[in-house]
């Protein structure tokens, strides 16, 4: 890619960031006919196969939590839900969902729950039924795919 600059020689002018990437890329970017129509289109450009579920790890009370002034008490008497707390959460449940989910180990959890914007984990509603729990279902989607990332 190459990239190129006009610059301002008013010496008064406020300086510039001269190594701003994200700028550089969107001046830079090129879309290409076929890609643009294939946007317009909207059809997908990536594919997305094996599906991918970031599974935090961290210790008690030691999710990472971002606040502000106003926000500061809050957020310590109520620590945001993460997929590892409600995976507990998940597995006290009284119903057979949760029996079925104390059978479990945390990283087979996405293959029948969805993690949802509710942050909660919700059983799946298409796949594989799952004999040893009615109204469950099994995803094959996912791929053996593992990393740890330190926080």
């Amino acid at each position: 890619m190459a990239v190129f600059r006009i610059e301002n020689t008013n010496v008064n002018a406020p300086p510039l960031n001269e190594n701003d990437e994200i700028t550089n890329y969107q001046i830079g970017r090129y879309i290409s006919s076929n890609e643009a129509v294939w946007r317009i289109f909207g059809f997908q450009i990536h594919e997305r196969d094996p599906a991918v579920i970031h599974l935090a790890v961290h210790l008690e009370n030691g999710q990472r939590v971002y606040f502000t002034d106003d926000t500061a008490l809050d957020r310590a008497i109520n620590p945001p839900k993460t997929t590892l707390t409600e995976f507990f959460e998940l597995c006290n449940r009284a119903d057979a969902f949760g029996a079925f989910a104390q059978t479990l180990l945390y990283s087979e959890v996405p293959r029948y729950f969805t993690w949802a914007q509710s942050k909660k984990w919700m059983p799946r509603k298409k796949g594989t039924p799952v004999d040893a729990c009615p109204g469950l279902f099994k995803s094959n989607n996912l791929g053996r795919v593992y990393t740890v990332k330190a926080d």
